[in-house]
C-alpha cells in the first residue's frame, strides 16, 4: 500500500482576498478612465450626477461579475471539486488499507490453523502406522494361541472341557476378525485398480465398530441385495469411507432416545448405489455446502479434525465414484455413495 500524498490545490484564503481587492480596484480604475475618456472626447457634454452614478454602477457590475467569476468563484469551485475527489480517494485508500489488514489477519489465522491441522494429520498418520504394526504383531501369536486351543479341544475327553474350549475359540476368532479388519483399514492400496464385494466389506466394517456402536446404543440395520455386482473400489477405501460415515452418524445422534443407522444398496442406471442413513437431526442448510471442505467441523475442539468427509470424497473420486448427502423428509440424514461395477 503506497503512501497517501496530499497536494495543495486551489486558492488560499489570503489569495481569495487579494483577488477580490484587485478586481475592485481594477473595476474602479476602468470606470473612472472610461468616464474621463467620454467627457474629453465629447466637448461640452454634460450629465447629471445621478446619471453618472447609474452608469458607474452598471459598469461596475458588468466588470466585476465576470471578473469575480473567472478569477475567484471558478477557481474556488474547481478547488472544491478537487478537494472532494481527493477526499474520496482517501476514503477508498482507507477502505483498501483496512481490507488488506483484515486479509493479512485472516491469512495469518488460516496459516496457524493449517499448521495445527497438519500436526494433527501427522499424529493420525503415525497412529495408523503404529496400529498396522501392532495388528501384524498380534496376528502371529494369535494364530499360535488358536492352534493350541484347537489341539486342547481335540484332545479333551469330557463335554464340559470341549464346550469351554469352543467358547475360547469363538472369542479368539472374534479377535482374529478385528485384527483382520484393522489390517484392511490401514493397508495402503491402489483403490481404483481393485475391486471388492459390497456385502462382506460392509459387514466387516460394522463388526469392527460393533462395540463402539453398542456402547452408544446405536442400532445398525443392513439391507443389501445378494446379487449386487462387485464394485470398482478397494475394500480398504470402502471401509475407510464407511467408518467415517458411521462415526459421524453416531455423533450426530448423540443424546437421542432411539438411534438408528440403515445401510442399503441398489442397482441404478448401471451403477451401484450405497445409502448410509440415520435418524439424527440432519444437516443445517447453511453448512450443507461446507461439510466436504477440508478441516470443516461442527464438533468441539479436540473432538474432530474436519477431515473425515473430505477424505471420503477424495477416496470416492479416486475410484471414479461420488458422494452426496440429503436430509430425509421425516428426520435424519442420508449419504449416497455411487460406485461403478467392476
Amino acid at each position: 500500500m503506497g503512501k497517501i500524498i496530499l497536494e495543495k490545490t486551489g486558492l488560499s484564503p489570503l489569495g481569495v482576498v487579494i483577488r477580490l481587492v484587485l478586481v475592485v480596484i481594477a473595476a474602479e480604475v476602468f470606470i473612472h478612465l472610461g468616464m474621463n475618456v467620454v467627457l474629453e472626447s465629447v466637448p461640452g457634454s454634460k450629465a447629471s450626477d445621478s446619471l453618472w452614478a447609474v452608469v458607474a454602477v452598471m459598469a461596475l457590475i458588468l466588470i466585476k461579475v465576470p471578473a469575480l467569476y473567472l478569477l475567484v468563484f471558478l477557481p474556488l469551485q474547481d478547488q472544491q471539486t478537487a478537494l472532494a475527489q481527493h477526499n474520496n480517494d482517501q476514503q477508498r485508500a482507507l477502505v483498501l488499507l483496512r481490507q488488506e489488514d483484515a486479509l493479512r489477519l485472516e491469512r495469518a489465522r488460516q496459516e496457524l490453523e493449517n499448521r495445527e491441522h497438519m500436526i494433527q494429520i501427522e499424529r493420525l498418520s503415525a497412529l495408523g502406522t503404529m496400529v498396522g504394526g501392532v495388528a501384524h504383531e498380534i496376528n502371529n501369536p494369535l494364530m499360535g494361541v488358536m492352534n493350541y486351543v484347537e489341539h486342547a479341544r481335540d484332545k479333551a475327553t469330557d463335554a464340559s472341557s470341549k464346550e469351554v474350549l469352543n467358547k475360547a475359540l469363538h472369542e479368539i476368532d472374534r479377535i482374529k476378525k478385528i485384527v483382520s479388519n484393522m489390517l484392511i483399514f490401514v493397508r495402503p492400496d491402489a483403490g481404483q485398480q481393485e475391486r471388492c464385494d459390497l456385502p462382506p466389506t460392509v459387514n466387516k466394517t460394522v463388526d469392527l465398530l460393533q462395540s463402539e456402536l453398542t456402547k452408544n446404543a446405536v442400532q445398525v440395520r443392513i439391507d443389501l441385495p445378494p446379487d449386487l455386482p462387485p464394485i470398482q473400489c478397494s475394500a480398504g477405501s470402502l471401509q475407510q469411507v464407511l467408518v467415517n460415515l458411521l462415526l459421524n452418524a453416531r455423533d450426530a445422534m448423540a443424546g437421542q432416545t432411539q438411534q438408528r443407522i440403515t445401510i442399503s444398496a441398489r442397482l441404478e442406471g448401471g451403477q451401484v448405489i450405497l445409502f448410509v442413513c440415520d435418524n439424527g437431526p440432519g444437516i443445517p442448510e447453511e453448512i450443507r455446502e461446507k461439510i466436504f471442505d477440508p478441516f470443516f467441523t461442527t464438533k468441539p475442539v479436540g473432538k474432530g479434525t474436519g477431515l473425515g468427509l473430505s477424505v471420503s470424497r477424495h477416496l470416492m473420486q479416486e475410484v471414479g465414484g461420488s458422494i452426496s448427502t440429503d436430509n430425509l423428509p421425516e428426520s435424519g440424514c442420508c449419504f449416497r455413495l455411487t460406485f461403478n461395477p467392476k
